[in-house]
C-alpha cells in the first residue's frame, strides 16, 4: 500500500512513543478530512463550502466589505459549449476562465469557485456609483475569448456586485442576490450591475410562480378560463368566444397571464397548462351546445406545443372526450410560430386543420410582421392585433393601415378578426370596411363561464 508523502515524513520526523505517532496520524486524518470537500476539483480553488465558512470572518470585518461575483457565461451558451465541444473543453474553459481571474487579482485577495460557472471574492471599498476598479478589468479582459485547446470560446461573463451590509444575512443569501445582480448585468452595456433590490424581488417573485404553477394545476380553485364573446360585425351577434386563463393565487392575489404563461413557456410546465386550458374549454363548449348550439371556443397555444410530437393527437383526445367536434374549436397562433422551425411548424398547422380545428394567426402586426408567412400558414382567421384597432379614431393613417391589412388579408382568403373594438364608431367603421368578426370591450369584457351565458342570453349587439 502506498503512504502518503506528507504522512511519511511526519512519521519520519516525528519522536516518542508508538501512541504519541498514531495520535499524530490520527490529528493529520483529521485535518485531511476537513480539507476534502472544500476545493473544487475542476480549478482547485476554495469551493461554496469554504466560502462559506469564510463569510462570517469576512461579515465581522464589517466597514465596507463588498462581494464580486463573476459568471463565465448564462446556462444555454455553456450548454452549446458542452454540446459542440464535450466535457473536456467545457471543464478546460472553466479552468481557464479561473486562471484569468486569479491573474487579474493580488495575492491576498481569495477566489472561490462557488458554482459551475460562477466565482467569488471579497474586496474592500465604499459604496459608490461606480464599481471597483477590478470590476472593469474584468468585464474588459473577459471581452476577449478564453482559449480552450487553440479554440478561441466568448464567455458571456456577467458580473454582479452587493455590498455586505444590504441585508444578506447568510452566505447563501449574499450568493443568491449577487448571482442575481449578475444576471442583470448581462442586460446592460456595462457588463456589471449592483444588486438591485427591486430587480432581485422581480426575480424571486417569476420563480415563485414557477414554483407554485404546479400545485395550482392540481387544485380545484386556482386555475380557470374567462371567455370574451366574438360577435359576427353584421349581425351583432355573438358567434363564440376566446377562452383566457386567469390565476387566483392563494397569497399573492390575481397573477396576470401574460407573466405566468410567458414564464410556463420556457419551462416544461407549458404543456399542462395547455392540456388544462384545451381540458377545461372543451367542456365548457360541450355544454354551451345544449342551449346555444354552434356557440365555439378558441384558445391560445403556445408554438412550443407544436415542437411535442404527440399535441396533435392531444387535442383530439381532449375533443373527443368531451363529445366536441373539432370544428367549434378555434386554435390562436401568433404571427411568429413559424420562426423557429417554418418546416415543422407549418406541418403541425397542417394537420390540425386536416382534423377540422381552424387555425387563427392572433395578435397580427404585434411583432415583426414577415408577409410571406401569411401565404404559408394553413389558417382560416387574421386577428388584426388591438393596437392597431384602439387608435383608429385618432387619424387618417391608422385607417388606412387597417383597411389595407383587411383588403390583404380578404385577398388571400383570410376571415378577418378585430381586437380590441372600445367604442361604437369603431364597431361601425371596422363593420363597413368588411370586417367580419370582433372582439374588446364596447361588445364585452372577457366574463365567467355562468356571466358569459347570462351575457349570451341578452340577445345581439346593438
Amino acid at each position: 500500500m502506498d503512504i502518503d508523502p506528507t504522512l511519511s515524513k511526519e512519521i519520519a520526523a516525528s519522536s516518542g512513543s508508538t501512541a504519541d505517532i498514531v495520535a499524530r496520524l490520527e490529528a493529520l486524518a483529521r485535518e485531511n478530512a476537513m480539507a476534502l470537500g472544500r476545493v473544487d476539483h475542476v480549478t482547485r480553488l476554495p469551493n461554496r463550502v469554504q466560502f462559506v465558512d469564510d463569510f462570517a470572518m469576512q461579515s465581522k470585518s464589517g466597514g465596507n466589505s463588498r462581494l464580486i461575483l463573476v459568471t463565465l457565461a448564462d446556462a444555454r451558451h455553456f450548454n452549446e459549449i458542452l454540446r459542440a465541444l464535450g466535457h473536456a473543453y467545457s471543464e478546460d474553459f472553466v479552468r481557464e476562465g479561473a486562471a484569468r481571474l486569479v491573474a487579474m487579482l493580488p495575492d491576498s485577495v481569495q477566489l472561490y469557485h462557488v458554482s459551475v460557472l460562477s466565482f467569488a471574492f471579497f474586496t474592500d471599498g465604499p459604496q459608490f456609483a461606480e464599481p471597483p476598479p477590478i470590476v472593469q478589468e474584468i468585464v474588459d479582459r473577459f471581452r476577449e475569448p478564453i482559449r480552450c485547446l487553440d479554440i478561441p470560446i466568448n464567455s458571456k461573463v456577467g458580473v454582479g456586485i452587493s455590498a455586505l451590509d444590504e441585508g444578506a444575512s447568510t452566505p447563501s443569501e449574499l450568493l443568491r442576490s449577487t448571482l442575481a445582480a449578475a444576471q442583470d448585468s448581462r442586460r446592460s452595456f456595462d457588463g456589471w450591475a449592483w444588486y438591485d433590490k427591486n430587480s432581485d424581488e422581480a426575480h424571486r417573485r417569476a420563480f415563485r410562480i414557477l414554483t407554485d404553477l404546479p400545485s395550482a394545476l392540481a387544485a380545484s380553485d386556482q386555475l380557470s378560463l374567462h371567455y370574451q364573446p366574438r360577435i359576427c360585425m353584421k349581425r351583432g351577434a355573438c358567434i363564440g368566444a376566446e377562452a383566457l386563463i386567469r390565476w387566483a393565487h392563494p397569497d399573492m392575489g390575481n397573477v396576470p397571464p401574460a407573466e405566468f404563461v410567458a414564464l410556463a413557456e420556457s419551462t416544461a410546465l407549458i404543456t399542462r397548462v395547455t392540456e388544462f386550458v384545451v381540458r377545461t374549454a372543451a367542456a365548457a363548449v360541450s355544454a354551451w351546445q345544449r342551449e346555444h348550439s354552434g356557440i365555439r371556443v378558441s384558445v391560445n397555444i403556445s408554438p412550443k406545443n407544436l415542437e411535442e410530437p404527440d399535441f396533435v393527437d392531444l387535442l383530439l383526445w381532449e375533443t373527443e372526450a368531451a363529445g366536441v367536434d373539432p370544428a367549434l374549436f378555434e386554435l390562436e397562433f401568433t404571427e411568429g410560430t413559424l420562426a423557429a422551425n417554418p418546416s415543422l411548424m407549418r406541418d403541425q398547422l397542417g394537420r390540425l386543420r386536416d382534423k377540422g380545428f381552424d387555425i387563427a394567426i392572433d395578435d397580427f402586426g404585434s411583432g415583426y410582421s414577415n408577409m410571406s408567412y401569411l401565404s404559408l400558414l394553413p389558417a382560416k382567421y387574421l386577428k388584426i392585433d388591438q393596437s392597431f384597432i384602439r387608435p383608429l379614431e385618432s387619424g387618417r393613417k391608422n385607417q388606412l393601415l387597417v383597411r389595407s391589412i383587411i383588403d390583404m388579408a380578404h385577398a388571400l382568403d383570410y376571415h378577418v378578426v378585430a381586437e380590441g373594438i372600445e367604442s361604437r364608431d369603431i364597431y361601425n367603421m371596422l363593420s363597413g370596411w368588411g370586417c367580419e368578426q370582433g372582439q374588446g370591450y364596447y361588445m364585452s369584457r372577457p366574463l365567467t363561464e355562468a356571466n358569459f351565458l347570462t351575457w349570451l342570453a341578452s340577445g345581439p349587439v346593438h
